[in-house]
């Protein structure tokens, strides 16, 4: 493979870092490094808090309108979030747990992964030719 193409150690440790869950240190004013739970549980939450102003707007009712019962209903909503959040990772760290026991007990059909800069196209393409109509001579049926 070309010099070209290989890409440097620093910059697939940069994208393999970017990759993972939470690279960021957490901060409370930016919800992107908040952790899935508190994301899904914030967004719920705050589409709960929406529909429930639009609906105040629509039917010309004061902003405190049936706050309370609401509240209740967008803190139910915020838990269902929180619960979907914890879901997903519990989800997503079970996939990857299956995944990495396979490439463990399989290491024969991984091999090809442990070259950094990939294998060429040519290895990785099946060859192609083109069967049509006006090719009749040529064709092997």
């Amino acid at each position: 493979m070309a010099d070209s193409t290989r890409v440097d150690e620093k910059e697939i440790a940069r994208r393999e870092s970017h990759l993972r869950a939470y690279p960021n240190p957490r901060e409370s004013i930016n919800p992107f490094t908040w952790a899935y739970p508190y994301k899904s549980a914030a967004t719920i939450a705050g589409l709960g808090i929406g529909a429930a102003h639009a609906y105040n707007i629509w039917t010309k009712k004061p902003w405190y309108y049936a706050a309370f019962p609401r509240l209740g209903a967008i803190a139910a909503l915020g838990y269902i979030g929180y619960c979907a959040g914890v879901l997903r990772e519990h989800h997503n760290k079970t996939r990857d747990a299956i995944v990495e026991h396979y490439q463990q007990l399989h290491p024969e059909d991984f091999d090809h992964f442990k070259d950094r800069s990939g294998r060429p196209w040519s290895d990785v393409l099946l060859p192609w030719y083109p069967h049509r109509s006006q090719y009749t001579k040529y064709d092997a049926n």
